[in-house]
């Protein structure tokens, strides 16, 4: 697999490869790129068959397997592109159980369950998706972006003429239509807060809109009807965390099910009514629990490290479905049995040379940062590291920044653990997961708080006994890559000796212009706009620190980038010519914001191997 490289330039820096630091065993390349994760599986009206999506052979296309365990999976699409996971959704069932609607390239798609060629239901490339079946399977609903905003429309599967159902100068999204077929709920994202967002009602046919929800600064969101019609479940951040919360659809009045400062992720109505299960995140890990609606009691249902997603009620609620993954485990889809606590694994994404090799659990950490601030993190250690043999460490911030690095597999961490390095996954300010006032501290203070918690970073690894503080890197991709570059250029101390830039930001005011329209909002709903905020745009932007930039920066990002434009690398890199420093420089042809082609992903792997084993060990 060759890459499809579009540009490739060095400056100062030795680009062969060390003799010394072979791959460790069975870390190969083909293994590194040979992982391919199932993932947004969506289970069938009776229960006996999942749809989920499978990334392979340069695609991510619709997979179809039992959920009894038997059988092997069939494949239903077969030219799906690849895209990244937190860009792709689940396909979706109609009630009879004979069709699948699922987005492709913009448009909306149906294909058998029975097998055959798939069919377009719109054709215009709009930005059509998140398509869902009325209840009686005579309507598709979607959201389509062809008046610029998502709205929401309907189609049928004879790929009648679009309707609209909303009209708005703003976004809707999450379709949801009411089991008795005459309402559809959406989330309603107004322009003129960005932090807010609200749950409303249309009718089927259209009309009068009816807002059920909306606060200033709040986020309403993930609207999910209980199966007699009478009430919606929905997830808040109004107490500072992401809790659940019940609309009663007759009176409006609100209750609030869960208070254990905490987030709730997914989650999923039983179909008696009376319970829901429901995903918790602590700490990064996202466990597993029922809920009695009725008297708000919380049980655990698994409460296995790592991070449970999607999880789905079967018909008649004695078992569930749901997505498992660790960092020592790839995603899986499992059939999972609450009264007994038996799960069975349904799709198998490991290979066994994967199986066969050692990998690390992080250790959960936190460390003190400028002021009272506390920022927690995960740690992975590699073996044999100790005061005696310190070993080198990475500091891989997320990106975002509203996100979080979470019990999540990720093959590069383990990759570079099993070469020695130790990582360290921080949840600075700015992430979610850790309470509203933690990700809002970074509101107004791009590359400044973040800056002091990435410094923070490197002072505590200095102190393990285990590390070699004089061996540290930092690297990310998207808004950790922008953090490495900050890192580098404004630390007095010269802690980091190496960074690693992907597809990032240097200078947020011309990333601003530059970038699509949900990149550019998510900026101002956390430093306001630039002509409000011009010194901020100014403070937070690496690019006119160059010049204080010590060690040398490893650059990378896709040509076809539409949230962090390929010119911000390109910026960075013109700045670093001007100052004589060193860098190495790819860009990848046909890439959008992250890498998917494999022949790019092994050229990226081996690059950044040999950029971190030459200046770190």
């Amino acid at each position: 697999m060759k890459p499809n490289i579009l540009k490739e330039e060095r400056n100062g820096w030795p680009a062969q490869a060390r003799p010394d630091r072979p791959l460790p065993a069975p870390w190969t390349p083909d293994l590194v790129v040979g992982i391919d994760p199932m993932h947004h599986h969506a289970l069938s009206p009776d229960g006996a068959w999942m749809a989920f999506i499978w990334g392979r052979e340069g695609n991510n296309d619709l997979w179809l397997a039992r959920t009894d365990g038997t059988g092997w999976p069939g494949r239903l699409t077969f030219d799906r592109p690849a895209q990244s996971p937190w860009s792709d959704a689940s396909p979706h069932w109609s009630p009879d159980g004979r069709w699948l609607v699922y987005a492709k390239q913009g448009d909306i798609w149906a294909t058998s369950t029975a097998g055959g060629k798939a069919c377009r239901l719109t054709d215009d490339g709009r930005g059509n998706s998140s398509p869902i079946f009325s209840p009686d399977g005579q309507r598709v609903y979607f959201l389509s972006s062809r008046r610029e905003f998502n709205n929401l429309w309907y189609t049928t599967l004879a790929g009648e003429w679009p309707v609209a159902l909303t009209h708005f100068e703003a976004d809707v999204a999450d379709p949801q239509p009411s089991p008795d077929g005459q309402t559809v709920a959406f989330v309603y994202h107004p322009q003129t807060d960005f932090d807010r967002s609200e749950i409303c009602l249309v009718p089927v046919g259209g009309g009068d809109m009816r807002h059920l929800t909306g606060l200033p600064g709040v986020w309403d969101m993930h609207p999910r009807w209980s199966p007699d019609s009478r009430h919606i479940a929905f997830r808040s951040n109004r107490t500072g965390w992401l809790e659940l919360y019940l609309f009663d659809v007759a009176s409006g009045a609100t209750r609030q099910l869960t208070t254990g400062c905490a987030d709730v992720r997914d989650f999923d109505w039983h179909p008696d009514g009376k319970q829901i299960v429901l995903v918790v995140n602590r700490r990064g890990s996202g466990s597993l629990h029922r809920l009695d609606v009725d008297s708000a009691e919380l049980q655990m249902m698994c409460a296995e490290p790592g991070w449970h997603s999607l999880p789905q009620w079967g018909p008649d609620g004695r078992w569930l479905t749901v997505e498992f993954q660790s960092p020592i485990q790839p995603p899986d889809v499992y059939r999972f049995v609450p009264e007994t606590g038996e799960a069975r694994r349904l799709t198998f994404a490991p290979p066994p040379a994967l199986q066969a090799a050692p990998m690390v659990m992080p250790e959960f950490v936190q460390y003190p940062s400028i002021g009272p601030s506390t920022i927690p993190a995960h740690l992975f250690r590699p073996p044999g590291a100790s005061p005696e043999r310190p070993c080198p460490a990475v500091v891989y911030p997320h990106g975002g920044p509203i996100d979080e690095q979470t019990l999540e597999w990720e093959t590069l961490i383990q990759w570079l653990v099993a070469k020695g390095y130790a990582v360290l996954t921080p949840n600075y300010r700015g992430s979610t997961g850790y309470s509203l006032a933690h990700q809002h501290a970074l509101y107004g203070n791009w590359g400044i708080v973040d800056t002091e918690d990435m410094l923070a970073a490197a002072e505590y690894l200095t102190r393990l006994g285990w590390v070699d503080g004089e061996r540290l890197g930092i690297m990310g991709a998207s808004y950790g890559s922008y953090l490495a570059v900050l890192a580098l250029a404004r630390d007095p101390r010269y802690r980091y000796k190496c960074g690693v830039a992907q597809y990032g930001d240097c200078d947020i005011l011309g990333s601003w212009a530059q970038g699509d329209r949900p990149g550019r909002e998510d900026l101002e709903r956390q430093m306001g706009h630039p002509a409000t905020n011009r010194a901020g745009y100014r403070a937070g932007s690496p690019v006119y620190d160059v010049s204080n930039i010590r060690f040398p920066l490893l650059i990378m990002h896709g040509s076809q980038d539409q949230r962090v434009d390929p010119k911000q690398s390109e910026q960075l890199v013109e700045a670093l010519k001007r100052e004589g420093k060193t860098f190495e420089y790819v860009v990848y042809e046909g890439e959008g914001h992250g890498f998917l082609q494999k022949g790019n992903i092994l050229h990226c792997y081996a690059t950044l191997g040999r950029f971190l084993d030459w200046y770190l060990l």
